[in-house]
């Protein structure tokens, strides 16, 4: 099938792993964030246990029959983190360290390439463009945004924590709809996750481009009847012979 360009007016992005990477080096220096402050807090702990526990609350949002696609409350997995490794029970003020530190530690891993921003750019001067991502925190994907200089090409950002849902929830997909006041086939959305960026995409009516440039950090399983990209891309700056 021929891709339909002249329908596209927007162009909405995932972040993690599409604009910039966010695979296993950013996610080992975030564990590691984390657990400076929380042994700073809290005294020595097993790194290997709370590697688990972060991995368990990343894929718990994805379980269930069928799936709720609940965003994690970052207070709530905290707090269950801290009394799982020390079987006490921790203060506001320092549940609100260790999330500062998470947070810091998050815009720290996070670049983003002149060629991105370059790319950015031109399809700014053709399209409508967007953010549509899953995180726990809104404030650290629009801190992370401005500090790799990405957030100046975005008329709207929208993250899973801000809804309480994760793509591929159809919330996620209605409010960017909403928010740009577009028809869901005018927007091509890019993304790297097959569940929750190119079945929620395409279940919502959007066109949707699976990009495959860095290694995905969550792996789900491709079903018969699941949605089939529109186009592969296997690095970001391919998009433009597409569009």
């Amino acid at each position: 099938m021929i891709f339909p360009k002249e329908n596209i007016k927007a162009i909405v992005f995932d972040y993690g792993n599409t604009l910039i990477e966010f695979g296993p080096a950013q996610i080992g220096m975030c564990d590691h964030g984390i657990a400076d402050a929380v042994e700073r807090l809290f005294g020595p702990l097993d790194r290997e246990r709370l590697r688990a526990i972060r991995d368990a609350n990343r894929k718990a949002i994805f379980e269930g029959d069928p799936p709720q696609y609940r965003e994690n409350d970052l207070y709530q997995i905290t707090g269950a983190m801290v009394r799982d490794l020390y079987g006490s029970e921790p203060t506001r003020a320092q549940l609100d360290d260790v999330l500062q530190a998470r947070m810091d530690v998050f815009v720290q891993s996070t670049h983003a390439h002149d060629n991105v921003r370059q790319l950015l750019g031109r399809l700014g001067r053709r399209y409508r463009l967007a953010v549509l991502s899953n995180y726990p925190s809104g404030d650290a994907i629009r801190v992370s945004l401005k500090k790799v200089g990405l957030s100046e090409f975005f008329e709207s950002v929208v993250v899973s924590a801000d809804l309480g849902f994760v793509k591929p929830h159809p919330i996620t997909f209605e409010t960017i709809l909403q928010q740009m006041q577009l028809s869901a086939g005018q927007i091509l959305f890019v993304g790297d996750n097959w569940l929750a960026d190119i079945q929620g995409a395409k279940r919502a009516g959007m066109y949707a481009a699976l990009t495959t440039e860095w290694v995905p950090y969550e792996h789900f399983d491709r079903h018969p009847n699941d949605h089939q990209p529109d186009f592969t891309i296997t690095h970001l700056d391919q998009l433009e012979s597409y569009v």
